[in-house]
């Protein structure tokens, strides 16, 4: 017996209430607990709301406690998210051209100053389109908060190329390394936002198909 469209969001409305703030977190839960109550309806015929009172009778607490699981769910959803954007075919596209673009420039131009400082510029353009993207939502998405939180990783790990006591040597000598490591930032950005778009977009869509 399938639940309807007001049961499921009664369901949420309830996992809301109970503090279970992340909107993707809950959409495992609300699937968790409409599989559960489906089952038990068909086998002894109990409403919905019979059927409901029983269940969290015995597993609220047991949801509450299991938070972390399915917000590590949601993580290695967008891990994988992210893996497959990377190996798109246009990722190597994108590091050929901007790779070809930064040693033309470097033939008539001295880029060197400006390789020093694309890498944080990109990370920074990065942190902007995802908090404009985030602000304009009312409810918290575990998926793309988490996103948020990789790229401050990222960007921690960007200091280590500009510390005073090699970043000379880097930039200058060893100049096509440092544009092959611009251009996999550059992948790396597209990456970014294709997944966040993608998050955006699919837990979009199943809040407009069941909670609206």
């Amino acid at each position: 017996m399938k639940l309807n469209r007001e049961e499921i969001a009664f369901i949420d409305t309830y996992l809301k209430n109970s503090e279970i703030e992340y909107v993707d977190v809950r959409m495992e839960m609300v699937d968790h607990v409409a599989s559960e109550l489906e089952i038990k309806m068909s086998e002894d015929g109990s409403s919905f709301y019979e059927a409901f009172k029983s269940y969290m009778v015995r597993h609220k607490k047991e949801l509450q406690k299991s938070n972390s699981k399915f917000k590590w769910t949601t993580d290695k959803r967008v891990f994988r998210i992210l893996v497959a954007q990377l190996i798109k075919g246009g990722s190597l596209v994108i590091f050929i051209t901007s790779f070809l673009l930064l040693k033309l420039l470097a033939l008539s131009l001295d880029i060197t100053t400006s390789l020093r400082f694309m890498p944080l510029t990109i990370i920074f353009g990065l942190l902007l389109i995802y908090f404009v993207i985030y602000q304009r939502k009312k409810q918290r998405f575990s998926g793309l908060e988490r996103i948020g939180t990789y790229l401050v990783i990222f960007l921690q790990l960007l200091q280590l190329f500009f510390n005073p006591s090699y970043q000379k040597k880097f930039f200058v000598d060893y100049m096509n390394l440092n544009m092959a490591f611009v251009a996999i930032m550059l992948v790396l950005a597209f990456a970014y936002v294709r997944t966040i778009l993608k998050l955006k977009n699919e837990y979009e869509a199943y809040t407009n198909v069941h909670l609206v």
